[in-house]
């Protein structure tokens, strides 16, 4: 796994009003932020943006997909927020490493459509929700929580090290 820091674009009032905390959304290519890579986002597909949350920290992750030869990958960009200290720390995933994996086979009528019509068309595939828009519990029934989890989790991590320097012992 590749953890890359990368400055966020938006303080958390924008993320709230984008996607409520514990919900998520399928979003147009055209509906990215401009702060995210475009040598990065002008290879996706589609995006979701999705969200968690408590009464502490609010996640935010733009989930961006592109095709890489005959596969589908994940392109995670993460921001966790804390709302006590109103500190955030944010970054794009790289190589993750969840279960199941980041990639997916592109269904054959999916290459089909492809060598039609171009990378530009908005399709519908395995990893990518089956709905517009609902909460993270309609992830998780449809199995493809995982990389949304593993992103959390591991934003968390670095968030929570970085908010707190190394004492003396740690030296």
């Amino acid at each position: 796994m590749k953890f890359d820091y990368l400055k966020n674009g938006w303080d958390l009032n924008e993320w709230q009003s984008k996607c409520p905390e514990l919900t998520y959304k399928v979003v147009g290519i055209n509906e990215l932020p401009n702060w995210l890579p475009s040598g990065l986002t002008s290879k996706f597909n589609s995006a979701v943006i999705a969200s968690s949350g408590n009464t502490e920290t609010y996640v935010g992750i733009i989930m961006g997909y592109r095709i890489d030869h005959d596969k589908i990958d994940e392109h995670p960009f993460v921001v966790a927020f804390d709302k006590n200290t109103k500190t955030e720390y944010s970054g794009l995933i790289g190589h993750g490493n969840w279960t199941p994996g980041r990639t997916t086979e592109i269904p054959d009528e999916m290459k089909r459509l492809i060598t039609l019509s171009g990378l530009t068309v908005d399709f519908k595939f395995e990893r990518k929700p089956e709905i517009e828009s609902g909460t993270l519990d309609d992830l998780k029934r449809q199995g493809i929580l995982n990389g949304y989890e593993s992103s959390v989790s591991i934003i968390e991590k670095k968030r929570k090290i970085n908010s707190h320097p190394p004492n003396m012992e740690q030296l």
